[in-house]
């Protein structure tokens, strides 16, 4: 475990497919992109459930 990022390998919620991501903890992070694409769902689905793991 990273005690500086929050890392996601291989999400697969809703139109995730296959995401890796590697987010720094203590500093501001936006996701952005065209509706659909899977931003709600890595934001509450996948990287709020890491974060409540690692924390």
């Amino acid at each position: 475990m990273n005690v500086n990022e929050i890392i996601i390998e291989g999400a697969r919620e809703n139109n995730l497919k296959n995401v890796s991501v590697r987010i720094p903890k203590r500093k501001i992070t936006v996701f952005t992109g065209v509706s659909g694409s899977g931003k709600s769902s890595l934001v509450f689905d996948t990287i709020s459930a890491e974060a409540q793991r690692q924390l």
